[in-house]
């Protein structure tokens, strides 16, 4: 009996301090980073570096979203819905290009740490660029042949029991 209390005892305190362990790493980690960002706060080019980062981000995404989808709607089988949706990809590409390159001249000319005056965070052209990527997604979608599913695949192999 004694011998399984104490391997019983030994799992126990290893599980307890395992976790207490745990617990002290996170707090330390989280610690470590909050200090390593006041730091960062001292070197004055790398708020500059992260504003260019926080600027850049939206205008990449969008902008490589609608090249994917301009590239993808050359082989859509409507040629009504293959102009409209690359007219209107067009549109967006013009416009995220245009907002991108407001951005640079703000951000050289004035370098404000605020994001409200960067075009590329204005509501209307982020929301709008959601809304385009999911309405002409559902056009697509809507306008192609209907895919067979399984059931139907095995029905022409005559493949059913």
């Amino acid at each position: 009996m004694e011998d399984r209390f104490s391997k019983y005892f030994q799992l126990s305190f290893n599980l307890f301090f395992t976790f207490l362990g745990f617990i002290l790493s996170l707090l330390i980690l989280m610690l470590g980073l909050k200090y390593m960002f006041r730091i960062l706060d001292y070197i004055p080019w790398f708020v500059y570096v992260y504003m260019l980062f926080i600027i850049i981000v939206p205008a990449s995404l969008f902008i490589s979203i609608f090249v994917i989808y301009f590239k993808r709607t050359a082989s859509h089988p409507s040629a009504g819905v293959r102009v409209i949706s690359k007219s209107i990809f067009v549109l967006a590409l013009i416009l995220w290009a245009a907002a991108f390159i407001m951005d640079m001249v703000t951000f050289f000319k004035n370098g404000s740490r605020e994001i409200s005056n960067y075009y590329s965070y204005n509501i209307f052209l982020l929301a709008g660029s959601v809304a385009t990527i999911f309405l002409i997604g559902v056009v697509q979608a809507l306008s192609t042949t209907k895919e067979k599913d399984w059931i139907e695949k095995r029905k022409e192999r005559g493949l059913e029991s």
